[in-house]
């Protein structure tokens, strides 16, 4: 059984469709990430999740145990970082971690916590919260969402206004935690990061649901490329016509369309190769998350 489930959840803000009868899991040590155009939706789920705010009809369950605006129980082992950490100006990070751990039986190890998340040492640790940069608010409000030991993790944007090593490092914490078991729902506008980390992909379009697989099945469909640059691109072009390639030219290079990678690039070259054509230099590129979710958002009639 799934450690988070949600069964056709809707959510109305007058006449304002929030959430359509959205369905979706999260498997213990799995890391999801929650993708969409901004106002489809995916902030109002994580905030129905968290029990944040009611819901028009459905059910979200917890670790076995049903999830309401009135009914918290479950949310002792969820952990969450939604919009903006919640952060009192005049503690010190220590501060915030011993607040938020007091009422539960198992916190983390503080000190490692603080050490894993960059929050540690007499320069960050003794300063009061209102001298952070946003860079270190989000590090703490990382630390906050992890301090209570729990089994699901909600964070929205975590990798807002974090230097490239902060990245790498809470990408790094991310996932040693997910292989101990922990899950993770993420929203991120940074998709890139998103491909690196994500098991498995939800994207959420106008308050419904239109993708819920595994990154490497959504991203399998994707079409690779040959880049190649040449001595001689009109003979590329006609040599794409005489074997049935799918090329243009963009600028000064021939792209190749390699779709299902069932064009060998050693292929290629041989036949440049007798056609004397020189190759001055070869690349393959893969399609990204985003061009993913581009296509599946113009399939769905949001259009790029």
């Amino acid at each position: 059984m799934a450690l988070l489930e949600l069964k056709d959840v809707s959510k109305n803000f007058g006449h304002f469709q929030a959430m359509d009868k959205v369905s979706f899991n999260v498997e213990a040590g799995h890391i999801v990430g929650l993708i969409g155009p901004n106002g489809a939706g995916k902030s109002t789920t994580m905030r129905a999740i968290t029990g944040l705010m009611t819901y028009s009809e459905g059910e979200i369950t917890f670790d076995n145990q049903p999830v309401t605006f009135s009914n918290h129980k479950a949310l002792d082992k969820m952990g969450n970082l939604i919009e903006y950490p919640s952060i009192y100006p005049n503690l010190t990070a220590l501060d915030h971690l011993k607040l938020y751990a007091m009422d539960t039986k198992d916190p983390v190890d503080i000190p490692d916590i603080m050490k894993r998340t960059q929050i540690d040492g007499d320069n960050f640790g003794k300063r009061k919260a209102k001298n952070f940069s946003l860079g270190m608010k989000q590090r703490l409000g990382i630390a906050i969402a992890l301090v209570r030991n729990p089994k699901l993790v909600i964070l929205d944007e975590p990798m807002n206004g974090l230097d490239p090593q902060s990245v790498h490092d809470v990408r790094e914490l991310i996932r040693s935690l997910a292989n101990k078991g922990v899950a993770f729902l993420i929203s991120s506008h940074l998709l890139d990061e998103l491909q690196r980390l994500a098991d498995d992909v939800v994207i959420i379009n106008k308050g419904k649901i239109v993708k819920d697989t595994t990154m490497e099945d959504f991203l399998a469909g994707g079409h690779a490329q040959i880049v190649l640059d040449t001595n001689n691109n009109e003979g590329v072009l006609q040599l794409a016509v005489d074997n049935n390639w799918d090329a243009k030219e963009d600028g000064t290079k021939i792209v190749i369309d390699n779709g299902d990678d069932a064009l060998n690039v050693q292929d290629v070259l041989a036949k440049l190769a007798a056609s004397n054509i020189e190759v001055k230099s070869i690349s393959t590129t893969q399609e990204n998350l985003e061009q993913h979710l581009l296509e599946v958002l113009k399939d769905d009639g949001q259009g790029a």
